[in-house]
């Protein structure tokens, strides 16, 4: 008697051992789906992040590259505003002459204007706009500056002349085979834009655009 209930006993415990091995395998089974779900969860939200950060990305970029234009390009527009226009396809003797110009630049763009291919690059502090023809001459290149980068002798002429301007910024030209670099000066007089031109030693020049 003794025997048997020292064997019911027995199976009444491996009966509970057993249930709760079973119950901690669904519980474990259940962790994982809800693990699962969660990592799946946050999956989701970072590749939605990710496609909003790219998007917003995208048009921080199109709207520096926009800015950018303006600023190099005020002023030379035509009768009906036309600007640059992006432009995917350039002559290879295009791009061969300005990777040979510029082999380090960085987050180059380019475009098309009047004709000319034009290349907007990253330039140590600043960016520049190099202007190639179509048989891979450069025409020259444009970087905008503030007023401190301007030659004083330039704006002393200007001021002399008409102390009420105000100078508002520049872009420095820079010409192939030209020694002196030319700045084309954007003046605020009574609140009217003028553009004028004027080579570093502070003498007035003319320049096609």
């Amino acid at each position: 008697m003794k025997k048997i209930i020292i064997l019911f006993s027995l199976f009444a415990i491996s009966l509970t051992v057993l249930s709760q091995g079973k119950s901690g395998e669904k519980g474990k089974e259940k962790n994982k789906v809800k693990n699962e779900t969660v990592d799946k969860s946050k999956e989701k939200k970072e590749s939605v992040d990710k496609s909003k950060e790219k998007k917003e990305s995208v048009g921080k970029s199109k709207d520096e590259k926009k800015i950018n234009n303006e600023q190099i390009w005020e002023g030379t527009y035509d009768k009906s505003g036309e600007g640059p226009k992006f432009s995917k396809n350039q002559p290879a003797k295009v791009r061969q002459a300005f990777q040979r110009d510029y082999p380090g630049a960085l987050n180059v763009y380019w475009t098309k204007y009047r004709g000319d291919w034009t290349a907007t690059f990253g330039n140590g502090l600043y960016r520049s706009t190099a202007v190639y023809h179509a048989n891979g001459e450069r025409r020259d290149t444009r970087t905008p500056v503030l007023k401190d980068k301007i030659p004083r002798n330039i704006i002393d002429v200007i001021l002399k002349r008409r102390p009420e301007a105000r100078i508002d910024d520049a872009i420095k030209i820079e010409v192939p085979k030209t020694i002196k670099d030319i700045f084309r000066i954007k003046n605020i007089i009574e609140g009217k834009t003028t553009f004028e031109y004027y080579n570093s030693d502070g003498l007035q020049v003319q320049y096609d655009y």
